[in-house]
């Protein structure tokens, strides 16, 4: 049955004829409603298009600036950051167009990192910097872009995305390969790709703006050294792209839903460092012992093997290294050498060995994202490692593909 405003003002009135406490709280919830109602149906309806966008009137941006070629200048020793470039650079780029053009960008601010690093420079200390930045201007701000290096963006936004738990606003990554400094380059085009995407879309998650490309950042891997196209998501479809039209193309099923939860942000903490190890034919495991017999700090590694997740299990020194490593309660993750593809240690029997040692798979996950997680959950859970070993397989920030356990995903059973 369904009743409009006019009958439900008729059936307060009458209650109000019969005044008693139970009566005037059953008033009191059906105003509520009335109220309440049209704003909650709203906000279902949006949510169920997986409408993103939204108007950029009032909306504000903070670009942080942590360094990186897109705001280098050439010197005697090559190119290096330079203070307050990038800002001014910007500046003029936006006055070439008129208003009505630049209107689809929301008011911004830029902070400064400083130092200034080339990438290849950043440390989980220098990813502390930017979660503090983002946390503490938190409630200033709808939206927010880290400008950086590109050598070491993928690990820095898949940082990020662990970082921030029940993220409810944008953080985008982007950079470029050629410095505004000269007369070609790609960075206008990302800076400005990047603004409008801030400016106009409400997606709660940490992104990679490069080359039109919006990509998942823990999904994100640099695969060039020098095209433009520099970035690319091996296991994860792009959550939207730019092309002719003004506004980009979202993926809207693909966006992860941030609730009604409050956003929580974790500092790294390097209490507990992690090491990754690359298998070649014919290496000697006796050399890696005294990484962790000389630093007991290094409480974690990052395998990375052959093809779906395998090693030289016929190699003596190999079993007594995964023999040596589970002794010393070393959490180990099994990361394929292959850009693309997944973990699967239920299906060759090299791949069982190291999994009954302890190993675990690091499932479809970019190596960035592998060992960024991994720093994660040590600052998350320290040295309770049972902990740490049941979340490296479980999706949290959507870095992952696959669930259930690996044997369901076998070859033999595709």
């Amino acid at each position: 049955m369904e009743y409009n405003q006019r009958d439900i003002y008729i059936y307060i009135l009458i209650m109000i004829k019969m005044p008693s406490k139970k009566t005037l709280t059953l008033i009191l919830i059906v105003i509520t409603l009335i109220i309440i109602a049209p704003v909650v149906l709203r906000y279902t309806i949006i949510e169920t298009l997986g409408n993103y966008r939204v108007k950029n009137n009032g909306r504000k941006i903070l670009l942080i600036y942590t360094g990186g070629t897109i705001g280098m200048v050439e010197s005697s020793q090559g190119y290096v950051p330079k203070k307050h470039f990038l800002e001014k650079k910007l500046k003029t780029f936006l006055q070439m167009y008129p208003k009505d053009y630049t209107s689809i960008i929301a008011d911004y601010d830029i902070h400064e990192m400083d130092p200034l690093l080339d990438s290849s420079n950043m440390t989980p200390e220098d990813w502390n910097k930017i979660i503090s930045s983002i946390e503490n201007n938190y409630g200033k701000y709808e939206a927010f872009i880290v400008i950086h290096g590109t050598d070491t963006m993928a690990y820095s936004s898949s940082a990020v995305s662990f970082a921030f738990e029940n993220l409810t606003k944008p953080i985008i990554f982007t950079g470029s390969q050629i410095p505004l400094a000269r007369v070609r380059n790609d960075g206008h085009l990302n800076l400005i790709t990047s603004m409008i995407l801030a400016s106009n879309f409400d997606i709660p998650e940490v992104l990679l703006v490069f080359n039109n490309q919006i990509l998942r950042g823990n999904r994100t891997s640099k695969i060039s050294s020098n095209k433009l196209n520099a970035f690319e998501s091996p296991n994860f479809p792009e959550l939207g792209a730019f092309a002719y039209d003004k506004m980009p193309r979202i993926s809207d099923s693909l966006i992860r839903g941030s609730g009604f939860r409050t956003t929580v942000a974790t500092k790294f903490n390097i209490e507990h460092k992690v090491v990754v190890i690359w298998l070649t034919p014919g290496i000697d495991f006796n050399t890696f012992r005294s990484i962790f017999l000389s630093d007991p700090t290094v409480k974690g590694l990052v395998l990375m093997t052959y093809g779906i997740g395998d090693g030289p299990t016929s190699n003596k020194q190999f079993i007594a290294f995964l023999s040596f490593l589970k002794e010393r309660d070393i959490v180990v993750i099994n990361k394929s050498q292959c850009i693309e593809g997944k973990v699967d240690q239920g299906d060759y029997q090299t791949g069982d060995l190291l999994r009954s040692n302890g190993v675990i798979s690091g499932v479809d996950m970019t190596t960035e994202a592998t060992y960024c997680k991994l720093v994660y959950l040590f600052s998350v859970y320290g040295n309770n490692t049972s902990m740490i070993r049941s979340m490296i397989d479980t999706n949290i920030r959507g870095e992952l593909s696959l669930k259930g356990t690996e044997k369901e995903f076998a070859i033999s059973n595709l």
